[in-house]
């Protein structure tokens, strides 16, 4: 006799949604039926037939997550909390480097629609609007994270940025720094542009005039960081301290301070946009905005299987768009001595 779900539904005394919750790990499942089904399925040697059951079912248990750049922290992060949320609910992840690049990111899109996976968790670079629009509208279920695009209604998970660079700024101001440099990102994107406003609001606020000299624009990486810091750091009339976009870039800028013979705080004050285990060990330690990456992504990755789920995530025609906070860890590289 062939075994299918409904023989193990019969030998467990239970229905077949009933197996079929165990066989996805959905919570609710009380633990004696849960150990009832699992036993069943060991004895009938029961092996579920994937490609049959997306079939049955029109969904292949699959999400495609399309981040920036595998080699940084903030983006590994990322992916192995949405990998984790994954597996708790028996979804297989497809993991793409779109690399912030434009082409590389549409060309993982349609790689991932071809596949049939369920949905796509993706931190855009902000071009390939239509495409995405596209998708949304083929009822591909996308969520964004960490950005949004101009153009595109659709549900999203955010951090403050603003309001973390503002906090970061502000700090360097209380602590007595006037001249203050900013290493930036894209600002043509959402968390570039956010963290320069904030840059922005606290000078405004604390009547400082702002030096367009002291202003530089970068990818997020931390080749970038390296260049753009002693682009700053050369200068007869260099800045007192720094606030550095990213982990990745603040990376770059803090190789670059050590390589000129500078000594932070004494010689310039720094503050990075991310915190990272290397932080800690510095000497001093640094000063950061602190950002909640896994929950940022595990967010993400539960409003996704929500809507794949049918779950109505949005708010008559406004997608919903959650927004996380950051914190302020004040530590040694910013305290004037």
């Amino acid at each position: 006799m062939k075994v299918n779900i409904k023989v193990v539904a019969e030998k467990a005394e239970v229905s077949t949604a009933t197996v079929s919750r165990v066989l996805r790990n959905y919570p609710g499942v009380r633990k004696k039926t849960r150990k009832k089904v699992l036993k069943a399925i060991s004895d009938l040697n029961y092996e579920v037939n994937a490609v049959a059951r997306s079939l049955r079912q029109r969904k292949t248990y699959t999400i495609g997550v399309v981040v920036g750049n595998v080699l940084s922290q903030f983006y590994s992060i990322i992916a192995k909390s949405v990998e984790d949320v994954a597996h708790k609910y028996d979804y297989n992840t497809i993991l793409c480097n779109g690399d912030d690049n434009p082409e590389k990111e549409l060309r993982y899109l349609k790689v991932l629609k071809a596949s049939r996976v369920d949905g796509i968790i993706l931190t855009p670079t902000g071009k390939n609007a239509d495409y995405i629009n596209w998708l949304i509208n083929s009822d591909t279920k996308v969520v964004l994270l960490d950005r949004l695009i101009d153009g595109v209604k659709c549900d999203a998970v955010l951090v403050d940025n603003e309001n973390g660079a503002y906090k970061a700024v502000k700090h360097l101001i209380d602590q007595g720094y006037r001249r203050i440099g900013i290493i930036n990102g894209y600002v043509d994107r959402t968390t570039g542009r956010g963290r320069f406003n904030g840059y922005l609001r606290a000078l405004k606020e604390s009547d400082i005039s702002v030096d367009e000299s002291l202003i530089k624009f970068g990818n997020f990486k931390k080749r970038i960081g390296i260049d753009l810091a002693r682009e700053l750091l050369d200068r007869p009339d260099r800045p007192e301290a720094l606030f550095v976009a990213n982990i990745d870039m603040t990376l770059g800028a803090i190789m670059t301070i050590k390589e000129m013979g500078l000594k932070i705080p004494q010689d310039i004050g720094i503050v990075g946009f991310d915190d990272s285990e290397w932080a800690l060990i510095l000497d001093p330690p640094l000063t950061v905005v602190s950002q909640p990456v896994y929950s940022l992504a595990s967010t993400a990755a539960e409003m996704l299987i929500k809507k794949i789920n049918g779950e109505n995530t949005s708010h008559g025609d406004k997608p919903l768009i959650v927004t996380l906070s950051t914190d302020l860890v004040v530590r040694g590289s910013t305290r004037r001595l």
